[in-house]
């Protein structure tokens, strides 16, 4: 079930080959359009694909754009630096390295303002100073987030971004990054998540896009499906 946009709307249009790792596919060949405005969750079991989708997702959209945010799974936050200074490494290659230098040493007053006002909508607002490395799973997180939506970018690619989040803080963090990016491409494993928060739904199982549909247009059985899928082959 493909979905119908205006064919000059188009944030990507990829025709994939496949993807293999030590001769085996982790990533079937496949046909994807992902277009202006859209906010779209991609589903599938821990192995099934989701982290290689996004990776070929960014890499096609990164060679021709620079506007794009990236949560990866392993966050790449840098451990002795400040939630401060990891965040404001989502802007880092806006300014000269000179003034980047400084800023290690005298954070800029605006951006030390606006940094402290993301992080204290992501209860993070006592933490500006403090070492990531000294952290929680589910802080490190957050302060991930942060630094996408400090980025400004149009685009967001996140990998499991509120994985480590209980209910209320991945609502406060989706709604964050929904909000601050025109279009969003999330691995989730929550599908309900996927469901309030997502207008578009790409299930993967085996390495094949198995499900592809407006969030509206989905069924229960759908997803069980691309879960089931996996556990029976």
């Amino acid at each position: 079930m493909a979905l119908e946009k205006e064919q000059n709307n188009f944030l990507l249009d990829l025709d994939c080959k496949g993807i293999k790792y030590d001769g085996k596919t982790v990533l079937s060949p496949f046909h994807l359009k992902l277009f202006e405005g859209q906010h779209v969750a991609i589903l599938g079991a821990s192995g099934a694909g989701k982290t290689t989708l996004l990776k070929v997702i960014f890499d096609h959209l990164n060679n021709t754009s620079r506007d794009i945010a990236l949560i990866p799974q392993e966050l790449g936050l840098v451990e002795n630096l400040s939630v401060y200074h990891n965040v404001y490494i989502g802007q880092l290659d806006q300014f000269s390295t000179v003034s980047n230098l400084i800023n290690l040493i005298i954070p800029r007053p605006n951006a030390r303002k606006t940094i402290a006002s993301i992080l204290d909508t992501l209860s993070l607002s006592n933490k500006l100073f403090a070492s990531c490395g000294e952290l929680s799973g589910g802080q490190q997180q957050r302060v991930a987030i942060a630094r996408a939506i400090y980025r400004q970018a149009t685009t967001l690619i996140a990998d499991e971004p509120v994985a480590s989040l209980d209910q209320n803080q991945a609502e406060i963090a989706l709604n964050k990054m929904i909000n601050n990016h025109t279009n969003c491409i999330l691995a989730l494993h929550n599908t309900q998540q996927a469901l309030s928060y997502c207008d578009r739904i790409i299930g993967i199982t085996n390495g094949e896009i198995t499900l592809d549909a407006a969030t509206s247009q989905i069924s229960p059985k759908d997803l069980e499906d691309v879960y089931m899928t996996l556990n029976v082959q």
